[in-house]
């Protein structure tokens, strides 16, 4: 009888302890709080880390789960309510965002807010020939742009067709950029530059393009050696970027040749013969179309540099230029930079 109460107690003990090894065994923190091993708490994220003044920047909260609670969430930048879930950033420094939902309160998220460092340049690349009477109705539209105010930061390339100054890969351009007749100019290969008659171009297009800020900006030091130009070309990075190319190529300028002409400028007549012609696409550095850069080098604050050749006969330092600039995944300009061959022509 002992033996059997003595049994039935060890039974009772050991479902005791079943028990309460299986009620702790569920007790593991994952259906939220601030115990256990789960996550736990608000996060409040940003679509930028780093902006210009002026820059609306977007943000997103989240729940411990990761649900998207930004509706019911009320955001503050700098300790100052914002109304939604975008803020847009003035004057530099860092600034605070934080998030609360009832009473949970989000990590604090840091956006920088920064001043640009580069000048803004563009591009003009001028689809011409000799041979093409109309062509100097942009040669004179350049010089027009080059005569305004900043209108030095609006840089040429000259992109010949057809007669001794030909670029042999010309045709691999205007079939890129739909380029289906002389003269053509296309501002920072994305639009085309219009004319307001038969002998003039619109003047404002091409200087509006600088009013835009852009977060990288170019460096070019170079030397010639005989018939190759040597060139060190570097590019900055306020914000981090992506999928970013290096277009480098080299210029002549000052050579004298006959041009056909069927406007009134250059004094006018059907043909000139003393025409200087500037800006001649001669040799590229790079792909005509870019190198990519590489993604690790897209950092803000950071500098990507790269040791470049390129030969062509005649090549001097008081004729030819090096022309650098960076293009966007679509191909569009982003900021270009202009030295003379033999200089060496820092950011600004």
């Amino acid at each position: 009888m002992k033996t059997a109460n003595f049994l039935k107690i060890m039974m009772l003990f050991l479902a005791i302890g079943v028990a309460s090894c299986s009620s702790n065994s569920t007790d593991d923190g994952t259906g939220g709080g601030s115990g256990g091993g789960g996550t736990t708490g608000l996060t409040i994220e940003s679509d930028k880390s780093q902006v210009y003044t002026n820059t609306l920047v977007n943000f997103t909260v989240r729940d411990a789960s990761g649900a998207v609670v930004t509706s019911t969430a009320v955001i503050t930048v700098d300790g100052t309510p914002i109304a939604g879930s975008s803020a847009l950033l003035s004057g530099v420094g860092v600034k605070n965002a934080v998030a609360t939902v009832g009473t949970e309160t989000s990590n604090t998220l840091a956006v920088e807010v920064i001043a640009p460092s580069f000048t803004t340049k563009a591009l003009i690349e001028d689809y011409t020939g000799a041979w093409c009477g109309w062509c100097p109705r942009i040669s004179q539209g350049i010089i027009d742009v080059h005569n305004s105010s900043n209108g030095d930061d609006v840089i040429a390339v000259a992109v010949h067709n057809g007669d001794s100054m030909a670029f042999p890969l010309e045709g691999q351009m205007r079939s890129q950029f739909g380029v289906n007749g002389f003269p053509t100019g296309i501002l920072n290969r994305a639009d085309r530059w219009s004319s307001v008659s038969g002998d003039a171009m619109n003047i404002q297009q091409p200087l509006q393009l600088l009013n835009a800020v852009k977060p990288v900006g170019l460096a070019i030091n170079s030397s010639v050696s005989g018939s190759t130009v040597n060139a060190t070309v570097k590019v900055g990075f306020d914000i981090e970027q992506s999928n970013l190319k290096l277009v480098a190529v080299l210029l002549q300028n000052g050579v004298v040749a006959s041009q056909t002409n069927y406007t009134s400028n250059f004094g006018g007549g059907s043909s000139l013969p003393n025409f200087v012609h500037n800006d001649i696409l001669k040799a590229a550095f790079t792909d005509i179309f870019g190198d990519a850069i590489p993604a690790a080098e897209q950092v803000g604050g950071g500098v990507y540099s790269v040791d470049l050749s390129a030969t062509s006969s005649g090549v001097n330092s008081s004729d030819w230029d090096i022309v650098a600039f960076v293009v966007n995944a679509s191909g569009e300009v982003v900021n270009v930079q202009k030295a003379s061959v033999g200089s060496n022509k820092d950011f600004d």
